[in-house]
């Protein structure tokens, strides 16, 4: 066949033919042979041609495509616009979602999935949330993120909170070593999240190591190449039990369990009382304040 590796076809041989050309059987043969080879390897309207290899469509479309309904189907754009899906979904990266989107089956996702609308479940069922021990938490959390806890046994939430001052932050290399005007009251492994510094490569969520009552390190992603000029201010993320609820054996949930020890500066507002069960510690530089109208009660 003589095409040309880019679809192109050119006639054999001893064409075109001129006035007066006797028209042998070689030259005959030969041509309708080349003809009918070239039409064999074209695509039939009819869509009776099964395809050999790759078809390029050299960033051009297909239009006027039909919904897909049997496996092996194109898929149509509009079926993605507000997609149903009547089988099983396995998805073994990110699923991003941004659309109206119904299952009539299972979903299975290994990776992370993410919606830029709401998520309603219609149903008299239940959600299952991640579980796992304390040890297993994220080492990466977003605000937001929710769990069960098997150590703790309660739903934890994670959160974060304003940390002290910060009154210098320098470097050696990728280690950075931030220290507080007060005492920060953190432990190592506790994650913060630096921003407004200049450089920025101080800026980030991190896992750190406390060296000191007001100090404690973290690794960069670069070196800064310099201490902070300007240091910024940092959030302490922690996570934190989802409702109040009383716990117990056989289900006689008579038990409210709180903290021993205020890590950072709370303010109970005006229209709220609060109640702890004692002795209850504040830890240095850190201050509750009981605003007008309310109270605290320790008992």
């Amino acid at each position: 066949m003589s095409r040309n590796g880019s679809g192109v076809y050119s006639l054999p041989a001893g064409n075109p033919v001129v006035t007066g050309t006797v028209i042998s059987t070689t030259w005959a043969n030969n041509t309708m042979n080349d003809l009918a080879s070239a039409m064999t390897d074209s695509v039939a309207a009819d869509g009776q041609t099964p395809m050999t290899g790759p078809l390029n469509l050299n960033s051009n479309k297909i239009v006027n495509l039909a919904n897909a309904t049997l496996t092996g189907d194109a898929v149509n754009y509009g079926q993605f616009s507000t997609p149903t899906f009547t089988g099983a979904v396995v998805c073994s990266s990110t699923l991003s979602v941004t659309g109206a989107t119904t299952l009539s089956s299972t979903l299975g996702v290994t990776g992370d999935t993410t919606m830029s609308g709401n998520l309603a479940v219609n149903s008299t069922g239940q959600v299952k949330l991640p579980n796992g021990t304390t040890a297993q938490r994220s080492a990466t959390p977003t605000v937001g993120s929710i769990r069960y806890n098997t150590t703790l046994q309660q739903f934890e939430g994670y959160s974060t909170y304003g940390g002290q001052t910060i009154s210098t932050i320098t470097n050696s290399t990728t280690t950075a070593t931030l220290t507080t005007a007060a005492n920060h009251n953190l432990t190592t492994g506790t994650f913060v999240t630096v921003s407004g510094a200049t450089p920025a490569a101080y800026n980030g969520t991190f896992s750190i190591t406390v060296t000191g009552n007001t100090t404690f390190t973290y690794t960069m992603l670069t070196d800064p190449a310099a201490s902070a000029s300007v240091v910024g201010s940092y959030r302490v993320g922690v996570w934190g039990q989802i409702g109040a609820g009383a716990t117990g054996n056989g289900g006689n949930q008579v038990f409210f369990e709180n903290d021993q020890t205020v890590t950072a500066s709370y303010t109970i507002p005006s229209t709220r009382n609060a109640m702890t069960a004692g002795p209850v510690t504040i830890d240095t530089g850190v201050t509750v304040t009981v605003s007008t109208g309310s109270t605290w009660t320790v008992v």
